[in-house]
């Protein structure tokens, strides 16, 4: 049996996290033996230990952040480093591991310790990088040195490196039993407590809150031109900012109230389960005016048979079939999306097959077995 040791940036639960958890679920234990490595406690800490899976806290882990490049932490985080390296090859070396799986691409010490103990490293991209180009041409040099393997979550993300040497593209999967069919209790209870009746349609967003980035903004345009036109749809916003951008949320309600319509806006804050919010939804958006990399809350709604509005950058490109199982969209175009969900607004029945046809995607090209399956004939790659 191998030893895999998986680094994690963060304890928090977000798309990585949740994909890094189904990998530790449906991982073949009679061949590979994981353990994992956390730069705190926090709710993926707790999840880690649920399945039984040895859990190493390690609070000096390197991790490539906005805040990394502020010139008053830079010079402390580069001094950090090399003893983060240390730590990860003593880790290596102490639970004799027999691979490495760094579980995104802002993880520095992986590669390095895994190539000082002789094991191989597996990268796991799931970053977008373009928006640094200055930076990107040396930190990829630095995936490619340091790395066995690269797995990129979608073409779009496989597409920023100059070469596919050593890359390869492998779609999260996802596990349909997660998601229920028949949501007509838990959508009729989630929209109760919000006071939102069987009638309206409800278009939806869960994500972090951030301006540009996310594009929540766009959501909130487009619910003001629909009301412009005699359609009301309301929004339903899931999540909350990041750490140091609470004034997101805050521009995000003032906009509500300059377009007048913050009567039609929900605002739910972070759920620790999101399926009652996609169940209460109509229609699932992804208004990313910058590329997600594999939206896992795509592949969510998808599984909750909601047709997804996505915008036409990254990951959705692959994740959602144009005019099938939802619609792509320009980025930061509020008009278009307006037009997109006046369309779905007014059709249940286009709102019915475009849910459903999104499922059945799920269910013959993003499996979690199918990824599972891929991932660990790769380890076998670099372990032979």
């Amino acid at each position: 049996m191998k030893r895999i040791l998986y680094i994690h940036n963060s304890a928090d639960i977000y798309g990585a996290s949740r994909s890094l958890l189904r990998l530790l679920a449906a991982l073949d234990r009679g061949r590979f033996d994981p353990v994992v490595v956390l730069p705190a406690e926090g709710p993926l800490a707790d999840r880690v230990r649920g399945l039984q899976v040895p859990l190493i806290i390690y609070s000096g882990l390197s991790v490539v952040d906005r805040a990394t490049f502020r010139l008053v932490k830079l010079p402390w985080f580069l001094l950090r480093i090399p003893f983060s390296i240390a730590a990860i090859y003593s880790i290596i070396r102490r639970e004799r591991i027999d691979l490495v799986h760094s579980n995104t691409g802002v993880i520095l010490p992986g590669g390095p310790a895994a190539k000082c103990a002789g094991v191989p490293h597996v990268w796991h991209i799931r970053d977008w990088f373009q928006e640094f180009s200055g930076f990107w041409k040396y930190y990829e040099k630095f995936f490619r040195v340091f790395s066995d393997r690269i797995l990129a979550v979608s073409e779009a993300i496989a597409a920023q490196f100059s070469s596919r040497e050593k890359v390869a593209v492998v779609n999260n999967g996802f596990d349909l039993s997660e998601f229920p069919q028949g949501n007509t209790g838990m959508r009729s209870d989630f929209r109760k407590t919000l006071g939102i009746s069987e009638e309206d349609i409800v278009a939806g967003v869960v994500g972090r809150i951030k301006w540009v980035r996310k594009g929540q903004e766009y959501v909130v345009r487009a619910i003001g031109i629909l009301k412009t036109r005699g359609v009301k749809v309301w929004g339903l916003i899931v999540g909350t900012p990041f750490p140091g951008n609470e004034d997101h949320l805050v521009r995000l309600q003032d906009l509500a109230r300059e377009l007048g319509v913050e009567d039609q806006l929900i605002f739910t804050g972070e759920l620790a389960d999101p399926r009652p919010a996609y169940a209460g939804m109509d229609i699932f958006v992804l208004p990313s005016a910058q590329p997600e990399p594999f939206g896992g809350v795509v592949m969510e709604a998808m599984a909750m048979e909601l047709p997804v509005v996505a915008t036409r950058l990254g990951g959705s490109v692959d994740q959602v079939a144009d005019g099938e199982s939802g619609f792509l969209v320009e980025p930061a175009n509020a008009e278009d999306l307006a037009d997109k969900l006046e369309v779905l607004a007014k059709d249940a029945g286009l709102r019915g097959r475009m849910g459903r046809a999104g499922r059945e995607r799920i269910a013959t090209k993003f499996t979690l077995d199918g990824m599972v399956a891929q991932i660990e004939k790769l380890y076998e790659e670099c372990l032979s």
